[in-house]
């Protein structure tokens, strides 16, 4: 369907299933003073939060189907991996926000994958812990399997070292000392995450400083999935098959890089030690190489020492990071509690602690679910200091829209004559010496491959022209 008047689009949103009578009305109200101008309604629409941009794509597209879930309808799309989609969702019987996994068909194709997969979502549903997302239920809604989990409004602690920068060191003591207890709950039922990095790690109420007047609560994402979804022959503990490789090349410990089917909770103890580095100095232990690389730096190189990139860290934080990111399995901590534990003293700001850079106003990180009616962004802040929860303002996620009139650009004035009287004159400066010659980089100054055979065939060609002048002269 075609949206080029009011009347289409308010067409449109009466057969999407997603408004009442009333709420349409109260859009038709809003749309109004705009006439048939398409796209002045749908930034109108958006500004007001009257729709989820992802919503608003699904109806303009004639797609809204693709938004019901059985009970859930979605709101927005939170991110995508190799074991499917996440969603914002409302769910219509309890009225709270989820995160809606939905798990791709062709992995569960295979019936032992299913029967495994169904009895290993049961385990997760019983994990109960605050620093732990937790597992609502597992569902099928026309053949698409899904998981609602809880919808933690708030940062994952990627995305807040791009946002702010580096963290102070007791800020990333506690995010993690957290996230030590939430694995214990874990490591306790019988659960090794086995991909433990900073974008699985998400913080929500305030940041934790000196200042703060909110406790910052950390939530561990996507637990037991990793261990839950893959090709088994029906025989195995877990769904992973003996021999392959399951998790993240630049967190991963050397054992789990050999057989991630054997490893044990101290594979999750390792990745803290690669999350720490990533949270003080801004990238993993190995950031530079292939895959591979990295995986053979893990097992054979030692990390780069910490407090050469941070000479800000403890020596007690210094040697906690190098007994978790230990070669082998048993130099580690014994448990994700006696890491928390040791963690403990260094969460506290002293005065000789550098703090985090004030930001432009009190930073305030999620806070507890929005209504159905917003769409999600808590998860893209943009600038140090910008409100995170402002809602987007712009129409870029609506791709094939009627395209938007230019403006003009405004003539720009012509600057006022001045007069002899009016002139300053100006000093001279003096001669300039000669430009030093600007030195390329080797890359650029070394020829490529492709110029050395275009040269060697030029001089191929010259020879043999001279050869043939001097033959048939």
């Amino acid at each position: 369907m075609q949206i080029r008047t009011a009347e289409s689009l308010l067409r449109a949103f009466r057969e999407s299933g997603l408004f009442s009578p009333d709420e349409v009305a109260a859009l038709a109200r809003d749309l109004a003073p705009h006439g048939d101008d398409v796209q002045a309604m749908l930034k109108v629409l958006i500004q007001k939060d009257r729709v989820p941009v992802y919503q608003l794509r699904k109806i303009v597209h004639a797609k809204t189907a693709e938004l019901f879930y059985g009970p859930y309808v979605i709101l927005d799309k939170l991110g995508e991996g190799g074991m499917g989609k996440v969603y914002k969702a409302k769910d219509t019987r309890h009225d709270r926000i989820v995160a809606l996994k939905v798990v791709r068909s062709n992995l569960l194709a295979n019936p032992v994958v299913r029967g495994r997969y169904d009895r290993e979502v049961q385990a997760v549903l019983a994990l109960n812990h605050p620093n732990v997302a937790s597992a609502y239920e597992a569902g099928e809604s026309d053949g698409r399997f899904y998981l609602a989990l809880e919808f933690v409004d708030g940062i994952d602690l990627a995305r807040l070292v791009r946002t702010f920068g580096l963290l102070p060191v007791p800020e990333a003591c506690e995010y993690l000392r957290q996230a030590a207890l939430g694995l214990q709950h874990a490591h306790d039922r019988g659960f090794v995450h086995r991909d433990i990095k900073p974008s699985n790690i998400v913080v929500s109420g305030e940041r934790h400083h000196s200042r703060a007047t909110e406790a910052a609560r950390v939530k561990i994402l996507d637990m037991g999935l990793i261990r839950t979804v893959g090709l088994d022959d029906g025989n195995g503990a877990d769904l992973t098959r003996d021999g392959t490789v399951v998790g993240t090349p630049d967190y991963m410990a050397p054992e789990q890089a050999k057989n991630s089917s054997t490893v044990d909770h101290r594979a999750d103890l390792y990745n803290l030690g690669g999350a720490f580095y990533y949270l003080l100095t801004g990238k993993p232990p190995f950031s530079v190489g292939s895959p591979i690389e990295k995986i053979l730096k893990h097992q054979l190189d030692p990390p780069p020492p910490l407090q050469a990139t941070r000479p800000d860290v403890p020596d007690d934080l210094a040697r906690i990071v190098a007994r978790l990111m230990a070669k082998k399995p048993e130099d580690r901590f014994p448990t994700a509690d006696a890491l928390a534990l040791a963690l403990l003293p260094l969460t506290r700001f002293t005065a000789a602690t550098p703090a985090a850079p004030a930001p432009s106003r009190q930073v305030v990180i999620g806070g507890g679910p929005r209504s159905a009616e917003r769409p999600s962004d808590s998860y893209t802040p943009s600038t140090p200091g910008a409100d995170l929860s402002a809602p987007p303002s712009s129409l870029d996620a609506l791709e094939d829209l009627p395209p938007r009139p230019t403006p003009k650009r405004p003539a720009t004035p012509r600057p006022a004559a001045v007069g002899p009287a009016d002139r300053t004159p100006t000093p001279r400066q003096p001669p300039r010496g000669p430009r030093p010659a600007r030195r390329l980089p080797e890359r650029e100054a070394a020829p490529s491959r492709t110029r050395l055979v275009v040269g060697l065939v030029a001089g191929v060609a010259v020879v043999l022209g001279v050869a043939a002048w001097l033959v048939f002269k």
